[in-house]
């Protein structure tokens, strides 16, 4: 374990503060917050040795830059229905198609053994889906409404 540096937690209290999953960007724009003088080079250096101490994990959606959230804890999903193990464990995503923000999804659609041909075997699955996320559907209603008038 690395030691406690006010980068590293500047970088670790993004996801707290931020609530969702982060590019490095974005990393960047919190941790600036608590640390005005961090750099992008710092914050990867940052991600780099919080994925190595398994305090995060990276998300990554094809076509899209890397993310980052904070890594499950073993007893955090013991009953949550994805196994006992942190290894078992895995996380499904809405992907907003509008502001291009990745929010994690708090349940899982369970085995997928039903969909695969006879015989086949399900190992693991990911499910990420695609939409507008609530503050750009707002957003976008509101414009619509100010048209309609």
């Amino acid at each position: 374990m690395q030691r406690l540096t006010r980068q590293r937690n500047a970088v670790f209290s993004a996801f707290s503060d931020a609530g969702r999953v982060l590019t490095a960007p974005q990393i960047l724009a919190h941790a600036r917050e608590i640390v005005p003088e961090i750099s992008l080079s710092t914050v990867y250096r940052q991600v780099s040795l919080l994925l190595a101490d398994g305090e995060i994990a990276k998300v990554e959606l094809p076509g899209e830059p890397a993310r980052y959230e904070v890594a499950c804890k073993p007893e955090a999903h013991g009953k949550a229905g994805h196994g006992d193990s942190h290894a078992d464990h895995h996380h499904h995503y809405f992907h907003c198609s509008s502001c291009g923000q990745v929010y994690l999804l708090h349940s899982c659609p369970g085995p997928m053994d039903d969909l695969v041909p006879k015989g086949f075997q399900v190992q693991s699955h990911e499910v990420t889906l695609h939409g507008v996320c609530a503050s750009c559907a707002e957003t976008a209603d509101k414009g619509r409404a100010g048209k309609a008038h």
